[in-house]
């Protein structure tokens, strides 16, 4: 089965952008405080890195090149809502676009003529996305407990411009799969 020099092209983007996000958790748990914060960025650093090299093996396994790719999701996202600063902002953006992802790539899964080896490799992270948006949501919503309405007002003003950013996006990439 072909792939298009199209699907190849997304391909690139989510390698990319996963290993964008995989560095900056990482970073992130390089500076964070209390061991079982420490251990979730860790492991959730860990697993992006790996789906990076799984769509780099995908890439390779389907017969295409791996490309460089300068503008990631998360650059597109500070175009619009700046660096996020705290811990709350990463996780709060983190848990958006981990939401953004799981629907993306569960229309990607749908898409018809999709290659078999591209399935597979969704199929697995699509299970693993799972695991992090639980317990980034844990955090954000014990977070919210004790700080109160800004946990929510972060995520609200990141969902907006993760529809700005995901418009934007598919009207560049024409990318949506039909409701």
């Amino acid at each position: 089965m072909d792939i298009t020099p199209r699907e190849l092209g997304f391909l690139n983007f989510y390698r990319a952008s996963e290993l964008h996000g995989g560095l900056i958790l990482g970073q992130l748990a390089r500076r964070a405080r209390g061991s079982a914060l420490v251990l979730d960025l860790t492991r959730h650093a860990a697993e992006e890195v790996v789906h990076a090299q799984l769509w780099t093996e995908t890439i390779i396994a389907v017969g295409g090149q791996v490309r460089p790719v300068r503008e990631t999701y998360q650059t597109r996202y500070a175009q619009h809502v700046g660096t996020p600063i705290s811990l709350v902002e990463v996780l709060a953006l983190t848990q958006v676009f981990e939401r953004r992802v799981y629907r993306h790539f569960t229309e990607h899964l749908r898409r018809p003529g999709t290659h078999p080896c591209v399935c597979a490799t969704l199929e697995r992270m699509l299970e693993e996305e799972k695991g992090h948006l639980r317990w980034v949501k844990r955090w954000l919503d014990e977070q919210a407990a004790v700080r109160g309405p800004v946990v929510g007002e972060t995520l609200a003003r990141y969902t907006a411009a993760d529809a700005l950013v995901y418009a934007g996006l598919t009207a560049e990439l024409e990318w949506r799969v039909a409701a």
